[in-house]
């Protein structure tokens, strides 16, 4: 299992934006930044980023999450998978997790 300080550290560490504009193109509105959703493939600005929160959410498939969840979501990866995936994007060290 992957302790919980590694995924909170993993969490912390990872900017929403700058992980889902490489995915899809955002603007920013406000105090979020919108555009089409990465996940169901829309056009319209249905997908939402905000900044302060972290956290993802779509208006019309309805999905939302942190970064490990939209990790999850659009690569199709499991939990434990999207968290070494962003470790590594992040050049963390990954230890070797008991059950891995």
């Amino acid at each position: 299992m992957i302790p919980a300080e590694f995924i909170a550290s993993v969490q912390s560490k990872t900017d929403l934006v700058e992980l889902v504009s490489e995915f899809s193109e955002l603007t920013l509105v406000g105090k979020q930044f919108v555009g089409p959703c990465p996940l169901h493939g829309g056009t319209g600005d249905t997908f939402t980023v905000s900044i302060e929160k972290q956290i993802y959410k779509c208006f019309k498939c309805g999905q939302g999450g942190n970064a490990i969840r939209f990790m999850v979501a659009y690569k199709k990866l499991s939990f434990p998978d999207a968290v070494i995936f962003l470790a590594k994007r992040l050049k963390m060290d990954i230890p070797d997790f008991e059950g891995q």
